[in-house]
């Protein structure tokens, strides 16, 4: 069995294709973070993806805040950052009066490395979505907005 096979198997009915549609998602959540991991030798997906929060975050930052952007616990968000931190990308600094408070200051190598690196993403984002067109890619998109919505629901359930 091959994964087409596998995903055709969740067809016929809204409640096979909603598990079809999740599978697919965790599945290819791992076969994209394979391929941005094995086409950076300096960052992985996630550290990334961290990276990128951190450069387009408006205000201070938290681990926190951090963590509820990428979906991922204070703790690991924390340990993303020290790795980033030790690679030469980011700053952080703790107050004084709060160790938990903490302000993460781009580096000029995280500045440089991030022009470098996102025309690499881009080639490989471009080839990975070369078969939608612009009407598909904006349908893609707000059924993604939309998934976003229902996953904030469930978790706001979760949270009583």
């Amino acid at each position: 069995m091959d994964i087409k096979d596998m995903i055709q198997n969740f067809s016929g009915t809204r409640e096979k294709e909603i598990r079809g549609i999740f599978a697919s998602i965790i599945i290819l959540q791992n076969r994209l973070q394979t391929i941005f991991d094995k086409s950076d030798d300096f960052l992985t997906l996630k550290q990334f993806m961290l990276l990128t929060m951190i450069i387009y975050s408006d205000d201070k930052t938290t681990f926190t805040r951090l963590g509820e952007l990428i979906g991922s616990s204070r703790q690991n968000v924390k340990n993303l950052a020290k790795c980033l931190e030790e690679k030469g990308f980011i700053i952080i600094e703790h107050e004084a009066k709060n160790k938990r408070n903490t302000e993460i200051k781009l580096t000029l190598k995280a500045k440089k490395y991030s022009v470098i690196i996102s025309e690499m993403h881009q080639k490989k984002l471009n080839s990975i979505f070369s078969d939608y067109t612009d009407e598909e890619i904006q349908t893609f998109y707000k059924i993604i907005m939309k998934l976003y919505g229902g996953v904030t629901r469930t978790e706001e359930e979760i949270k009583g």
